[in-house]
């Protein structure tokens, strides 16, 4: 289903996606470009439906492919550049789509655009103005989000989020780690390994097979977390420091632009410099 929105933002509700398309040429919103935007989105859907037997097993593609529908490429790609071995190649799509869509708007004349695809987002402004984006913390948005403001100098063009009571499993017990990057499908990547990497041991966390949960998992064997009880401070803070490091490291190699991670109230965040803010 495509719907244009009374704002005229365009909303896709298509199987596993939900996303938001809005795009502004100049000052004013133009929902036609969303319109065709949104049935482009649909397309590749379709085409990637006929691979998802062979992705929900690891890393069955490993190389980019002219054969391939142009967001699987994408998929691959940023999955390969993040390094995370425990990361199927599914762990970018969300991501990825929110890229391509970011991509036929601009390319059909849109100079201002905003993707958000369940909360991982690809975004331009063409003409330079900031934009500020708003990350929820919490399922009940009036608990708190986080205010970023990304601008042109920055060169990020994805913000993806990780974390308990997301979309997909986490490892960790960050609330939202949140991943920065020069596209979605990298940021996408790195969320969920940033996400991973606030794993600690600690009596409270639930822990559980992912396959325990959703028989269809694509990282089965592989343990998620699935609930988190009150936990000391020293693990609290060790939990952080475990996800700021992976952070830095990702940074200094030219992976990601930044990272934000969260548990409940305490928030980290690199480089240091970051415009953000709890509201």
């Amino acid at each position: 289903m495509i719907q244009q929105l009374p704002d005229n933002r365009v909303f896709i509700d298509h199987g596993p996606t939900q996303m938001v398309i809005d795009v502004y040429v100049g000052d004013k919103r133009v929902p036609e470009i969303g319109v065709i935007t949104a049935e482009r989105v649909i397309s590749q859907l379709e085409e990637l439906a006929v691979y998802l037997p062979q992705l929900s097993k690891m890393r069955t593609y490993r190389k980019t492919s002219d054969e391939f529908p142009k967001v699987l490429n994408k998929m691959i790609v940023a999955v390969e550049q993040s390094g995370y071995q425990e990361l199927n190649t599914l762990g970018a799509v969300a991501g990825s789509f929110s890229d391509l869509a970011l991509e036929y708007a601009l390319e059909l004349g849109g100079t201002r655009v905003i993707i958000n695809n369940g909360g991982d987002l690809a975004l331009t402004d063409l003409t330079g103005k900031d934009i500020k984006v708003g990350i929820p913390l919490y399922k009940d948005a009036d608990k708190g989000q986080l205010i970023l403001t990304i601008t042109k100098e920055m060169n990020i063009h994805g913000i993806c989020t990780s974390g308990i009571g997301g979309r997909s499993f986490t490892k960790g017990i960050a609330t939202a780690a949140v991943a920065l990057g020069e596209n979605a499908a990298i940021a996408d990547a790195c969320a969920t390994y940033l996400g991973n990497m606030t794993n600690i041991d600690d009596d409270n966390i639930v822990r559980c097979l992912a396959e325990e949960i959703d028989s269809g998992t694509d990282i089965p064997g592989q343990m998620v977390t699935l609930k988190v009880g009150q936990i000391n401070e020293k693990n609290k803070y060790k939990a952080l420091f475990n996800g700021l490091s992976a952070a830095e490291d990702l940074y200094k190699r030219g992976i990601i632009s930044g990272a934000i991670i969260c548990i409940g109230n305490d928030i980290v965040k690199f480089p240091d410099n970051l415009n953000v803010s709890f509201v």
